[in-house]
């Protein structure tokens, strides 16, 4: 996740306008990376300033970074110049001469640089049943990590009180088609909300099975949206 910051604070369009132009101006080329996540996916390549006219922004990339800009209508512009990524609103993209246009700019904090394992959006939300003490938990969750996952649950208080839970998880081996099973120990380190539905932070306590487990299914899951990028343009 990458949160906004007030564009006020930054003095404007015209401040990153002039900052584009320095860039482009420099002798030696610039190096700018874009990143957008998709699908919990960081997609990252380097990026060519072709242009900067008036309120707009013109950069040249890949076909795949131009395909994860087009679905989330956005792009985060990072630059060794920059104190901080550039988030830069989506005007329009020429798919022949892979560029594309932005405008509207503003500052922006990039949460997903503290994330330490790749994360991935599951086709659908799963759902999955949590032990604590003696408590069995119904939850939902919609993406998964190998470090954890989030889980939505109705059920708040009855978390409180044991911080190892134990996790029912069932996923579709896509090389397979068939469900495979695996009990992951848990640490719950956190319980947001007062009123349900609850979410409810956990970080799993592998064995080498159960890493071994999700690790194929976070990497099917990851080739699998990657495709889905590639087939949009």
């Amino acid at each position: 996740m990458i949160c906004k910051l007030d564009v006020s604070k930054a003095g404007g369009q015209q401040s990153y306008i002039e900052r584009f132009h320095k860039l482009h101006a420099l002798d030696a080329e610039p190096c700018v990376t874009l990143t957008n996540i998709y699908k919990e996916i960081p997609i990252t390549h380097s990026a060519k300033i072709s242009m900067v006219r008036g309120s707009y922004l013109e950069l040249v990339t890949s076909e795949l970074q131009l395909s994860a800009i087009s679905q989330c209508k956005e792009v985060y512009i990072r630059s060794p110049h920059f104190d901080r990524p550039i988030l830069g609103q989506l005007d329009s993209i020429d798919i022949r001469r892979n560029t594309v246009r932005l405008s509207n700019f503003s500052d922006a904090e990039a949460d997903e640089d503290k994330r330490k394992s790749v994360r991935v959006r599951f086709k659908r939300p799963i759902s999955i049943v949590m032990h604590s003490a003696a408590n069995k938990i119904s939850g939902v969750i919609h993406d998964i990590s190998l470090g954890g996952c989030c889980v939505s649950t109705l059920v708040g208080k009855e978390m409180g009180g044991s911080d190892d839970v134990r996790v029912d998880l069932k996923l579709i081996d896509h090389t397979t088609g068939q469900i495979r099973c695996m009990e992951i120990s848990s640490l719950l380190f956190r319980v947001h909300g007062e009123t349900p539905p609850f979410r409810c932070a956990l970080s799993f306590k592998h064995t080498p099975q159960s890493e071994q487990f999700l690790a194929v299914f976070i990497n099917q899951r990851q080739r699998e949206i990657l495709k889905e990028l590639r087939e949009t343009l």
